[in-house]
């Protein structure tokens, strides 16, 4: 069930992770982008723990305050797709103080229509999209959220080994990344272990 303490919670355990990986998400994305992954990712995250006292029993409203920390904090491409990402979440879940197993399939659905639009890429391209898209499919008929989470992600990386990566600044390295995960899928599969 998702409250306002859960992402009380969840927020916090994302944040705890990030400080433990930080420099791997920095590095993933220094492979093929500009490094910052890590950066932006710990930014947000800490802006979103400020206000975190600021939750409030509106599961939408916390999203929106999600969002503005994302904004506040991350310039980055990566900072904006995610800030969008809380905002149409916040639309959707307007006025619910507890989240059904639905409303949070309707969450990974709605940030994956944010990103493919929003960043003008498509599945397969190998990015965050192809991990969300694993994980909607194996919430669709299971609720045990953390080993979803943590297999789907896994899975998405090693369906993607020896794939180039099809967007972005990582297209210049061509061949290269075949060999290299995509920074937003390894960062979400490191998240996934915080549950």
């Amino acid at each position: 069930m998702l409250n306002k303490e859960a992402m009380e919670s969840i927020f916090k355990k994302l944040l705890s992770q990030t400080k433990k990986s930080y420099d791997e998400f920095n590095a993933a994305d220094a492979a093929i982008g500009d490094g910052d992954l890590g950066i932006t990712i710990l930014n947000g995250l800490e802006e979103i723990n400020n206000n975190i006292n600021n939750f409030k029993d509106d599961i939408g409203e916390n999203f929106m305050i999600c969002s503005q920390a994302f904004v506040k904090k991350s310039g980055s491409s990566f900072g904006t797709l995610i800030a969008f990402s809380f905002m149409n979440i916040s639309k959707n879940l307007k006025g619910k103080t507890e989240c059904s197993h639905e409303d949070i399939v309707g969450i990974f659905e709605t940030t994956l229509k944010t990103i493919l639009e929003r960043g003008k890429t498509k599945l397969g391209d190998k990015t965050i999209a192809d991990s969300l898209d694993l994980i909607i499919k194996k919430l669709k008929d299971n609720s045990k959220y953390s080993e979803i989470f943590k297999s789907a992600t896994k899975q998405a990386l090693e369906d993607f080994k020896g794939k180039k990566i099809l967007i972005g600044r990582a297209r210049m390295f061509e061949d290269k990344t075949k060999d290299l995960d995509d920074p937003g899928m390894f960062a979400l599969n490191k998240l996934s272990e915080a549950f």
